[in-house]
């Protein structure tokens, strides 16, 4: 059956301000190529608009049928169907698939998600793209069903998503004989393979970034407390790694397996029955009330602020941790705030509603895809190595395909997130992506960028700028494996 497209009035869609989303590709000190400033691409009248294709019902592992793409506006209902012939689509149009969850209790991220790519979309004038939203599902066998209508179907030239890890793998067998890149807004990196990119905050960056501040303050000895799963063992392996590589001495690093009497013993054998701890810097990696119930144990057992650092990850950027007077002070690692908080109060605007962090994600994912998808560059990059400028701060994908992120720290307070050491605001001259995770110093002092033909953007963040900040868990414990953004655990 094919669905007749509708036109809808963009009207309502208003220019972003200027900000930090544009492409760095420096290729040389001597010129260098940038996605337009938002502002600068933006502009809007009642008779433009992107295209975005109607969503379909839930994947099936049949493939679906072909439906012809639609033009709309979120936050506004489609006017009366209007017959238009797939002709009239712009020569060349660039076709874009978003796998994200439609049906189930994770159909609300994954509209916020199609709501943040429609954004992006009208932010950089993209008016030859088409965007093709499908329901990943929950299982590989939906994700590649749904993948499998993009390509073969729908001639999508590069997919988004899925959000699952586990999931990613089948899309990518779908996608690879067609050489369709595929970024996925998974952290998960056993679901890397050739062609695939990973847009998710991974932990390990996280814990690298806390661990080097924690040094440079003179901090020497370190401990853990950890849940156990998939992504305690991540955070174990590369505390491991970040405290040994700084010189620093790790003290021990516990397990527990729920946060109750478990837990309870875990802090008892952390303190070694000592007044004073063995330790300086001691990470935790829960939220909610898992996280303040650890908390409350802290103090207990003779472990305060007064005599050990709390160290967090990006998890807590949008938790009300400074609550607990526990946690106050603590430190952690998470995507400058400045462009998120912009995106958050544009998003709303729009759409009525706060924006997960998974909406961060699609909304840089598909702007790259967009930007460099119409240049026909952007499988080869994806890969550059001087990385993007994007509402997430800084980042780049390594050698395998995982992001890397600049990280700022924060401190808990009781009002929020203080800012102690901001992001990076480029690489490290030279460097490769894969050559190690960013650093708290990876940057030199910034520099003017080379001439180029648009103009750099200047000026405070962007209000319509994104952050694609992680969390691998939730307030009612871990999520599941590879999930990148809030979101609750899977069934």
């Amino acid at each position: 059956m094919r669905s007749d497209p509708v036109k809808t009035d963009r009207s309502r869609v208003r220019p972003a301000e200027p900000g930090p989303l544009h492409r760095l590709l420096r290729r040389s000190r001597a010129s260098s190529l940038r996605l337009l400033p938002l502002a600068a691409m933006l502009v809007l009248a009642a008779c433009q608009s992107q295209r975005v294709e109607p969503p379909t019902p839930p994947a099936q592992v049949q493939p679906q049928q072909p439906q012809q793409p639609v033009q709309v506006l979120p936050q506004q209902p489609p006017k009366p169907a209007v017959p238009e012939s797939p002709l009239d689509l712009p020569p060349g149009a660039l076709r874009v698939g978003l796998l994200v969850p439609m049906t189930g209790p994770q159909a609300g991220f994954g509209q916020a998600m199609i709501d943040a790519a429609t954004l992006a979309l009208a932010d950089v004038k993209a008016d030859d793209v088409v965007l093709l939203p499908r329901d990943s599902g929950a299982e590989p066998q939906q994700s590649a069903a749904a993948a499998r209508d993009l390509v073969e179907n729908q001639a999508a030239t590069v997919l988004l998503g899925p959000i699952y890890g586990r999931n990613v793998p089948a899309v990518a067998e779908v996608a690879a004989p067609r050489q369709v890149p595929v970024v996925a807004f998974s952290n998960d990196t056993s679901a890397l393979r050739p062609g695939v990119h990973l847009i998710g905050l991974a932990p390990e960056v996280q814990v690298e970034r806390v661990v080097d501040y924690a040094v440079q303050q003179g901090k020497s000895r370190f401990a853990a407390l950890l849940p156990y799963g998939a992504y305690g063992d991540r955070l174990a392996e590369s505390y491991r790694k970040a405290v040994a590589r700084t010189g620093a001495e790790l003290v021990d690093i516990v397990r527990y397996s729920d946060p109750g009497s478990d837990a309870q013993d875990a802090v008892r054998r952390l303190s070694g029955g000592q007044q004073t701890p063995p330790f300086d810097s001691l990470l935790l990696a829960e939220t909610g009330e898992r996280l303040r119930g650890i908390a409350s144990l802290l103090p207990y057992y003779g472990i305060d602020a007064g005599e050990a650092q709390i160290l967090g990850t990006a998890l807590w950027m949008d938790q009300p941790v400074g609550r607990d007077q526990n946690l106050q002070g603590a430190w952690y690692a998470a995507p400058d705030r400045g462009a998120w908080d912009g995106f958050v109060r544009r998003f709303s605007a729009l759409f009525g509603a706060q924006p997960p962090a998974l909406a961060g994600l699609s909304y840089d994912a598909t702007a790259l895809a967009a930007v460099l998808g119409r240049k026909g560059q952007l499988a080869r990059e994806l890969d550059n190595p001087d990385g993007f400028a994007g509402v997430n701060g800084l980042f780049r994908f390594d050698q395998k395909g995982a992001a890397e992120h600049a990280l700022a720290i924060y401190q808990v307070t009781a009002t929020g997130g203080e800012l102690l050491d901001p992001a990076a605001q480029r690489f490290t001259a030279g460097a490769r992506p894969g050559e190690g995770v960013i650093r708290s110093n990876p940057l030199a002092a910034p520099t003017q960028p080379a001439a180029s033909s648009v103009p750099p953007t200047t000026g405070a963040a962007s209000t319509s700028g994104v952050s694609g900040a992680t969390t691998n868990g939730t307030a009612s414990g871990a999520a599941p494996q590879g999930l990148t953004g809030s979101v609750p655990p899977a069934r």
